[in-house]
């Protein structure tokens, strides 16, 4: 049974997590590049879009889809070796989806990035307006970004 919204739009379940990499920092450029293709490639097979931030001490996942989707990818998330302690900081329904057009968009390290992380990972409860602050910067950094005009700047 496919779950709809009040006016009728499709619902989608959407996970927020922090985890903490287990790799050393010279494997990390490998690394990443293998779980974004491999994360880009399955999330677009079972209709799932999100985003990942990957810095020197910390990931930080949004995915959002069906929750036949859902369910079993993060599972596979829990099991995956190559990060630790994943913390789960909302699981929530949505309506429409955030990153539509993304099977994964991706930023990488960042002390900017880290400065947002940090602050949920140390935190013993996570507080809500932290966690929409993240979610917040992941939508504007998957946004797209006008075209900006091109100017002729030759002479007439």
């Amino acid at each position: 049974m496919r779950e709809t919204s009040i006016d009728g739009r499709p619902m989608h379940h959407s996970i927020v997590y922090l985890s903490t990499p287990t790799f050393t920092p010279e494997q990390a450029a490998s690394t990443v590049r293998a779980i974004v293709g491999e994360a880009r490639e399955r999330n677009a097979t079972f209709g799932i879009t999100g985003t990942l931030i990957a810095t020197e001490h910390h990931f930080a996942q949004v995915i959002e889809g069906r929750r036949e989707a859902i369910d079993p990818l993060m599972a596979n998330i829990l099991r995956d070796p190559r990060h630790s302690d994943v913390t789960i900081l909302r699981h929530e329904t949505i309506a429409p989806r955030r990153f539509t057009g993304w099977s994964l968009a991706y930023q990488g390290r960042s002390a900017y990035f880290e400065s947002f992380i940090r602050v949920l990972a140390s935190a013993s409860e996570p507080q809500p307006r932290d966690v929409a602050r993240l979610v917040d910067l992941m939508v504007r950094l998957a946004a797209p970004h006008p075209r900006q005009p091109s100017r002729n700047l030759g002479s007439a």
